[in-house]
């Protein structure tokens, strides 16, 4: 495997077989998560927010809702499965709320220097400068005026401290720019609670050598486990929402 996206990454560690049906065998989705479909239009919001702002152009929150649910729209035009207690309706009402947190927190701050970034590094153990052979690619969702990398995540519920530690996404977006600039930047998520009442939850985190050395040799495992066709299923909780949960009860080996 000679090039890999943090994408990638991340679904081959949740589930190997996802990736196969994903990335190799590209089959055709019956449906989609509406969380999945919610996170994108949000995503989309945002993204047309601040390159307004790049631009130097007003952007009031009522733009911002309009391209949400424009969006929305468009993604709820194909098959979705919702969760309980979850609708169309009932997300789009949330989306709108969760914007005008996001907004007002978001509009007080400095102008980001990029938003959407695209990177393409090779990979390398930053502790040895050993070539790995594997390429890396992805998107940073914002860096700040201060180079500060952001991920922005739409979740149900407060981060917890370890799983900020090892968030792999923020590790791979560090140790792309450290390969690229030669600097670890700072981190932070951005999580857009999805709760009663919605709020923006602010978490800024540091990687070392060390842990980008250690997030360089697992992109390298899994390229390796990639190429030696090592696909099996992992089961747990994310199987109701899986598009390919039935090629997988069907899955014996290969």
């Amino acid at each position: 495997m000679d090039a890999l996206s943090s994408s990638q990454v991340t679904c081959y560690l949740g589930c190997s077989l996802q990736y196969k049906f994903r990335y190799i065998d590209k089959l055709p989705k019956p449906f989609r998560g509406a969380a999945m479909a919610f996170g994108s239009s949000i995503h989309a919001a945002v993204e047309w927010f601040h390159r307004e702002r790049m631009e130097r152009r007003a952007a009031t929150v009522e733009n911002v809702i309009s391209m949400f649910l424009a969006d929305w729209y468009a993604q709820t035009v194909e098959p979705l499965v919702f969760s309980k207690d979850e609708s169309k309706e009932l997300l789009a009402e949330k989306g709108e709320a969760m914007l005008r947190v996001y907004v007002e927190a978001a509009a007080a701050a400095a102008v980001p220097s990029a938003v959407e970034e695209r990177f393409s590094v090779g990979l390398v153990d930053v502790e040895s400068w050993e070539e790995l052979g594997v390429d890396l690619h992805g998107v940073i969702d914002l860096v700040e005026s201060d180079g500060t990398v952001v991920d922005l995540k739409t979740v149900g519920r407060s981060f917890d401290v370890v799983g900020l530690e090892r968030h792999l996404q923020l590790s791979i977006y560090a140790l792309a720019v450290f390969v690229r600039d030669g600097t670890i930047p700072k981190l932070r998520i951005d999580a857009l609670l999805k709760t009663k009442v919605p709020r923006l939850e602010r978490y800024e985190t540091v990687r070392t050598p060390a842990d980008l050395a250690w997030t360089a040799q697992l992109i390298a495992s899994v390229a390796r486990a990639i190429d030696q066709e090592q696909f099996f299923p992992n089961p747990s909780w994310r199987c109701t929402e899986c598009e390919y949960y039935a090629q997988c009860t069907v899955w014996r080996g290969r």
